[in-house]
């Protein structure tokens, strides 16, 4: 009862504010539309005139180059034709001449012809108004005279320039231009956007109207002085001028609102208590969920580990029974006395036994989580001399030849460096492993920056790769070395980690020309990923 009685005591203030500031606001916007609609017309005048006007200017540039009759009839279709090429709003270009007509060499409807007596007759009286005396004209004049409709019933703009060669007036150039492509363009690229009209003696020359606009909607009407000619222009508003019921109309709208308002402000502090112990127990749901999901991946994991735990005891077994070999041969030699052969066979259980490290530290990689906080930007080309210092002795003994190709110096990239260090000694190792065999024993190590990534290629000249297997070289415990001499597990952590940096590995191979591993880490610093 008591928020429907709030309801009501809003609804009425508000009705009284909103037909107040209603009021207002029709008074203002009116105004406003005036000034805006006085300024544009001023623009739009403007707009017209400097249009006309620069090309003009155009033209008498042009004109102004031919100095002799020799250079007009020579000059004159290539500047006419670079006048219409450069302003499609220029219709005709004409030469209305006051000298000998054989003395010009026009292109055929150039010249305007005045072998007929009486047709020259005519052609002087449509142009009373333009002098036919040197000392009457003033060079830098344009005269025009009335428009006229074009053969495609269009009205056009007549410009006429005196043609003033070696001190005689020659002729009059007559250009013509459309009036109609000319306003069009304005509107076209925005330079004029309001409704309006341009007229001369009671004669439409250009209309933008929107339907239904009628002559008492003239907001504006302005007189443009042109060549002589006094064009009027009339503009209309676009914006329908204030409505006092739709203001009204809207007050009431605003002012029920407001009381709906006040009613579901009443009805949410009363709901706020409950959605706040709702959100309390989708939160706790929430973390539930992320629990179960975190130990479901877990689990997954485990499986995975479990299905290739044949794989690792099989790994790790021959290197125990050389150990164990080994270990009964020294209790012989101490037995013996031969002291002397402990060495050798100390060495083998040593060497066996790091095997074995290895094999369980692989395995260890394999699926684990990055250590987050051992990412920080790192000079590429000091994990590139870690990696190089530690492989160049295998490549040595091996008789493999490491050829390098890295820049001098590298952005800085921020990674786990041991993590990148560990990848490349892996394909390091694989490419001079797949050398063994091969007449050119030859492994590249490249480096280059492409699109904000770093590239590193590390190629070889080895038999290649199957290309029915070549999808199958990062699955665990996949290798094509031979028994013992692999673990199968090298590419499948290198890929992880790579992954984890948010970079790709990618390889090609061709049997009998070798293998190219392509690792692309980005240089920016991105969100990292979990596996």
């Amino acid at each position: 009862m008591k928020s429907n009685i709030y309801c009501v005591f809003v609804f009425l203030i508000g009705l009284s504010i909103s037909y107040f500031i209603s009021a207002q606001l029709i008074k203002e916007e009116t105004k406003v539309q005036q000034n805006n609609i006085e300024i544009e017309g001023k623009s739009i005048s403007f707009n017209i005139r400097g249009a006309i006007e620069n090309n003009a200017e155009i033209i008498q540039l042009v004109i102004n180059r031919w100095l002799t009759l020799e250079d007009l009839n020579q000059h004159w279709q290539s500047d006419t034709n670079v006048l219409k090429r450069i302003n499609r709003t220029i219709k005709k270009i004409q030469l209305f001449p006051l000298i000998e007509q054989s003395k010009f060499s026009l292109p055929s409807g150039d010249l305007i012809e005045h072998s007929d007596p009486m047709l020259r007759k005519q052609q002087l009286r449509a142009r009373s108004h333009l002098p036919m005396e040197k000392e009457k004209v003033i060079s830098t004049f344009v005269y025009t005279s009335r428009s006229s409709y074009s053969e495609d019933n269009k009205l056009e703009l007549n410009l006429q320039f005196p043609l003033i060669i070696e001190q005689v007036l020659t002729g009059y150039i007559e250009v013509s231009l459309s009036i109609d492509m000319l306003m069009r363009h304005k509107i076209d690229t925005y330079q004029i956007t309001k409704p309006f009209a341009l007229s001369e003696n009671g004669i439409t020359l250009f209309s933008s109207l929107p339907e239904k606009t009628h002559i008492n909607d003239i907001t504006n009407q302005l007189t443009i002085s042109l060549y002589g000619h006094q064009w009027q222009l009339m503009i209309w508003s676009h914006i329908s001028p204030p409505n006092g019921d739709l203001f009204l109309i809207f007050s009431l709208l605003i002012s029920l609102l407001a009381a709906i308002t006040v009613k579901l402000l009443t009805l949410y502090y009363s709901m706020n208590k409950k959605h706040i112990t709702d959100k309390e127990e989708y939160k706790r749901i929430n973390e539930e969920w992320k629990n179960s999901q975190t130990k479901l991946i877990q689990s997954n994991k485990l499986a995975s580990l479990g299905e290739i735990a044949a794989g690792i005891a099989h790994e790790i077994n021959q290197p125990l029974q050389v150990i164990c070999i080994h270990t009964d041969m020294c209790l012989d030699n101490l037995h013996n006395g031969n002291y002397h052969l402990l060495e050798k066979s100390c060495k083998a259980i040593v060497e066996q036994s790091d095997r074995i490290e290895k094999i369980v530290k692989q395995v260890g990689s394999f699926g684990r989580d990055s250590e987050l906080d051992n990412y920080q930007k790192e000079i590429p080309n000091t994990i590139f001399s870690n990696v190089i210092g530690i492989v160049i002795n295998q490549y040595n003994q091996d008789n493999v030849e490491l050829r390098q190709v890295i820049p001098p110096s590298l952005p800085a990239l921020f990674c786990n460096k041991t993590q990148i260090e560990q990848v490349l000694i892996n394909l390091l190792i694989n490419a001079k492993d797949s050398v063994e065999t091969s007449q050119n024993k030859v492994v590249f190590f490249k480096s280059h920056v492409q699109d904000n990534n770093l590239y590193i290629q590390v190629s070889d000249s080895g038999s290649g790769i199957d290309p029915n297997k070549i999808n199958d070289i990062f699955t665990p415990f996949y290798t094509t070395k031979a028994l013992g001499k692999g673990t199968g597990l090298g590419l499948s952590i290198s890929y992880s980690i790579i992954h984890q940096h948010n970079g790709e590995i990618k390889v090609s191979s061709e049997i009998g020309k070798g293998s190219i591993f392509t690792v692309i880490l980005p240089f920016e610093k991105r969100k990292l990923i979990r596996n």
